[in-house]
């Protein structure tokens, strides 16, 4: 009943009469300006656009579906900009389950070069582009992602393996795999319940992840481990934006660029809260003890190749040298 009446809304809004200049766009969290990096996009690709005569319309907390409905509509031209999980196309395009391999990008501004000043962005977008889709670039949801959990803290490999955590697909089960922890895989949508219910234990996230959802009314615990710096991806209908007019096509370019500037410019002012807000929350924060995120890089960086392929961490690793190397 509920995936029919979701799908009744879903055509029902999308029936809607609507002019030539509006611009749908999705996402699966709230309008929040404060925890949410993605509604910052938002704020800073919306008068952009306005100003260029378009109307923006938007579709907060998964209104048009969840992450794969979303990213269907968007291939379709239904929906114009999907504010989405960066791995969601990666069964089109296999390379952007770099996005969440641990220990790969030093930080985000390493990841941010290699887009601007490499040919990855193409190599990623050369399959979706065939399937009615690309992807502009990449927000960041906040702090670099650590382990949250509802049961003990973690300083150690040791003190993980006794925790049965959320896995997001196959590419985070390999990597629990590879650090001797099991997991088993939750949509989103269901993680609150898992959590509180026991079939889970806790997740992978940035700390923004737990704060904005409630979810530290469960997991008491976090670690920040500094995994990989947190991407959701911003997909845009290719047969929407190559129908567009030059003129309309170099408006949405500058407020694509005004959104990614915003994101960025919203995560300090976000960083700062995380300690307290932890704190009023009662989190219990545990620093990983010396020596042991050194045997979580050993014990994770092999399943790059694993979930990478060969030729695609190649392609990776050529790129990272490059801006190394710079």
């Amino acid at each position: 009943m509920k995936h029919l009446a979701l799908s009744a809304l879903i055509a029902a809004t999308l029936a809607l009469p609507v002019s030539a200049e509006t611009i749908r766009i999705a996402m699966n969290d709230a309008e929040d300006i404060v925890t949410n990096g993605e509604f910052a996009f938002v704020e800073g690709f919306r008068p952009v656009a306005e100003a260029g005569g378009f109307t923006v319309e938007v579709f907060p907390s998964n209104a048009l579906g969840n992450e794969e409905e979303r990213l269907s509509q968007t291939t379709q031209g239904l929906i114009h900009i999907n504010l989405g999980a960066a791995t969601a196309p990666a069964s089109m395009s296999p390379l952007l389950r770099m996005t969440i391999l641990p220990f790969l990008f030093a930080s985000t501004e390493e990841f941010d070069a290699v887009m601007a000043r490499t040919e990855l962005l193409g190599n990623l977008n050369s399959p979706l582009l065939e399937n009615g889709v690309r992807i502009a670039g990449f927000n960041v949801r906040g702090l670099d992602a650590g382990f949250f959990n509802t049961k003990t803290p973690v300083a150690t490999v040791e003190d993980l393996q006794g925790l049965r955590m959320r896995a997001l697909n196959k590419g985070q089960v390999a990597f629990f795999g590879a650090l001797g922890v099991s997991s088993t895989i939750v949509d989103w949508s269901e993680v609150s319940n898992a959590l509180q219910t026991g079939v889970v234990d806790g997740y992978v996230n940035p700390p923004n992840s737990a704060l904005r959802t409630g979810h530290t009314e469960f997991l008491r615990h976090y670690t920040p481990a500094a995994l990989a710096p947190s991407f959701r991806a911003v997909m845009v209908s290719e047969d929407w934006y190559a129908g567009l007019s030059d003129e309309a096509r170099a408006t949405i370019d500058a407020a694509l660029a005004a959104g990614f500037k915003a994101n960025r410019d919203w995560l300090p002012g976000w960083a700062a809260q995380v300690d307290a807000r932890f704190a009023e929350a009662g989190v219990t924060v545990t620093e990983l003890a010396p020596g042991e995120r050194d045997r979580l890089v050993e014990m994770s960086t092999p399943i790059h190749a694993q979930l990478l392929g060969e030729e695609g961490l190649e392609r990776v690793m050529g790129a990272l040298n490059q801006i190394r190397g710079q």
